[in-house]
């Protein structure tokens, strides 16, 4: 694909004058968003990995689920996206037993709790152990003594329900909680992008110091600068 953008005629080769991969950055990082096929690719094969449970996981879900000794090709195809579903997926808390603390991410802009600067209490393991089960709402003193400030008001500014619902797992990329190959695309992009790319991109103050001649790559740029 790449060969085919900068060719300067059918079957002629022109100059390759930024990589594939920074034409792939989304418009909002510098690039032309282009679609990299193999992230693109696997955030198509995260959303099949629900249709699929019933064969490969029934029992369990997908994040829990084995690999196996001798996988399919699909499966370990489905596979591929495990890694993307637990950056993009966190809880929303209901009753919280089924959430960990310190392992799962459960508080809105947070992702793991690090115990290093908060109380390391051995007994608290669950998000249940910070809520009051007679009046649905959180132990405000446990709280504030068990964590650092910031992360202690995120906590008690997360909404609970006043029914016993069993906790769910949204996807953070969306703000319906809904997984879409969109966001996950994205979330991808986002997490294999080198800062320094965007910086070579559109630099401080957007595009500058190129002053190629060749009218092909003045276009492209432009495009980078105005998306």
């Amino acid at each position: 694909m790449a060969k085919f953008w900068w060719q300067k005629g059918r079957g002629k080769r022109g100059i390759h004058w930024c990589s594939w991969e920074n034409l792939c950055c989304l418009k909002e990082n510098g690039g032309l968003g282009f679609h990299n096929l193999r992230q693109f690719n696997i955030a198509l094969l995260a959303k099949h990995a629900k249709v699929l449970k019933a064969k490969y996981y029934p029992q369990s879900n997908f994040l829990e689920a084995w690999l196996g000794n001798i996988p399919s090709f699909t499966w370990k195809s489905i596979w591929a996206s495990k890694e993307l579903l637990q950056d993009g997926l966190c809880w929303r808390v209901g009753n919280g037993k089924e959430i960990s603390i310190w392992n799962d991410c459960w508080i809105p802009r947070i992702d793991i709790i690090s115990r290093q600067g908060n109380t390391n209490n051995e007994e608290l393991k669950l998000v249940s152990d910070l809520i009051d089960s007679s009046s649905k709402k959180w132990k405000t003193n446990l709280v504030h003594n068990t964590f650092q400030n910031r992360i202690a008001e995120r906590i008690l500014q997360t909404p609970l329900t006043e029914t016993d619902h069993a906790d769910s797992q949204v996807w953070k990329g969306e703000q319906s909680g809904e997984f879409s190959v969109r966001s996950a695309y994205k979330l991808l992009q986002d997490s294999t992008l080198d800062p320094s790319t965007i910086q070579l991109l559109i630099g401080e103050d957007g595009l500058h110091g190129y002053s190629y001649e060749d009218p092909r790559i003045s276009v492209n740029f432009s495009a980078l600068q105005h998306g």
